[in-house]
């Protein structure tokens, strides 16, 4: 198939190696800069994505995406059914269920510390909840009145295990005493241990919705919503608040939407230092496409008096300066997904694992790789701008006026 003109000199004057050592080892390094830019910036993003992916699943796993109170005093709302009404709201909604949560101390007999009380309906837990238990049983849980299940560095710091008794106080619904005030308090056995592996397990504690309502009366009925993704929760919150017989919607970002946003943050700067290697190395290809059209003046001014255009011209040397980029962001976007890929297994065969048994996690999202891929050939093509130009301002007359 016959090539356009411009086309097929671009990549035959970027293909040429002939006297031109210097020439060759600016394109090498350029080419080199923006196959390593790429490639680190592939692998970097898909293991923050990977270690996102997994404080979400975590942390968010544990934790309710939404609370939401209503009024179970109004007599007209009394025999409202509000799982169905809540979850008639949007699809993101995927389960409703009674829920409280408060603030308290928990004591055992040799530590006291502060903990979140979750009061849950056993026969609706998050699916992540249910399969991070380590000891015990959510059945045998749910059947048993106060009980107790908690987050294994919570139960290490109170030096607890299953079986023994620790002390709830609740510092709302306490009362005065003749030796002064005291807060609502009672007895619970530690009835299993739950490993988020996240912070959560530092401060949660499970009750039954039962227990936890005799112990701590709320003024209002609570919902735990839990969403197909969510990070959607900011949409969600306006919409609720408009329900009818809604007091108040509580979002997750309220307690941990710092944590997100660092990380969010870590990912922008992260990408912002990749990307400027991949422009370092995508204008070197300036000095290099500058220094060959100093080179080619004579063939360019000859090629100008065979009737090539300047447009056609141009596109010689953009064709040039852009094969390179190409090469370079398809070559370091492959071995970066290969890398992402093979991450975990060439770690344990280097012996450079974070932790015995502990993976990296990884996740390679394909629009942003593309985005990466796009980004660094957007880079190389204003790169290539100038040299172009410059190529294009050539004046034959004055070339070959000596020849």
């Amino acid at each position: 198939m016959q090539l356009p003109i411009p086309l097929y000199i671009g990549l035959r004057y970027s293909q040429s190696r002939k006297g031109h050592a210097f020439l060759s080892f600016i394109t090498l390094f350029s080419v080199t800069g923006i196959f390593l830019g790429v490639m680190a910036l592939t692998l970097v993003s898909s293991v923050m994505n990977g270690f996102e992916a997994d404080l979400k699943k975590r942390i968010l796993g544990v934790l309710p995406h939404l609370v939401v109170s209503t009024d179970r005093d109004d007599p007209a709302l009394a025999d409202t059914d509000w799982p169905a009404v809540l979850q008639q709201q949007d699809p993101a909604i995927i389960q409703v269920s009674p829920f409280l949560q408060t603030e308290a101390l928990i004591q055992s007999s040799k530590q006291l510390s502060g903990t979140l009380l979750q009061g849950v309906d056993v026969g609706q837990l998050p699916q992540f909840l249910q399969s991070s238990l380590q000891i015990g049983d959510w059945q045998a849980f749910g059947n048993a009145r106060f009980q107790v299940m908690l987050g294994a560095a919570l139960a290490d710091k109170l030096r607890v295990q299953v079986g023994q008794k620790v002390r709830l106080l609740l510092p709302a619904g306490g009362s005065y005493t003749p030796m002064g005030w005291m807060p609502r308090q009672r007895v619970f056995t530690v009835a299993g241990i739950f490993h988020s592996g996240s912070e959560v397990d530092k401060v949660v504690a499970v009750l039954r919705l039962e227990d936890l309502q005799r112990l701590s009366p709320a003024p209002q009925q609570s919902w735990r919503l839990s969403l197909a993704e969510p990070f959607d929760s900011p949409r969600l919150t306006p919409l609720l608040e408009t329900v009818s017989g809604v007091h108040r919607v509580v979002d997750w970002r309220e307690t941990h939407g710092k944590l997100f946003s660092a990380v969010a943050m870590e990912k922008a700067m992260m990408w912002l230092m990749l990307m400027l290697i991949v422009a370092v190395a995508a204008f070197n290809i300036v000095s290099a496409l500058v220094m060959m059209v100093t080179e080619k003046q004579r063939e360019v001014a000859i090629l100008k008096t065979q009737g090539m255009t300047n447009r056609q011209l141009f596109l010689v040397f953009a064709v040039q300066g852009m094969s390179h980029g190409v090469v370079g962001a398809l070559s370091g976007a492959l071995v970066g997904l290969l890398l992402c890929y093979q991450l975990n297994p060439l770690l344990a065969l280097l012996g450079l694992q974070l932790l015995p048994g502990l993976d990296i996690p990884v996740a390679v999202q394909p629009l942003q790789v593309l985005l990466i891929v796009v980004a660094a050939l957007a880079l190389t093509a204003t790169a290539v701008v100038y040299p172009a130009w410059r190529a294009v301002q050539i004046e034959p007359a004055e070339i070959l006026r000596d020849e």
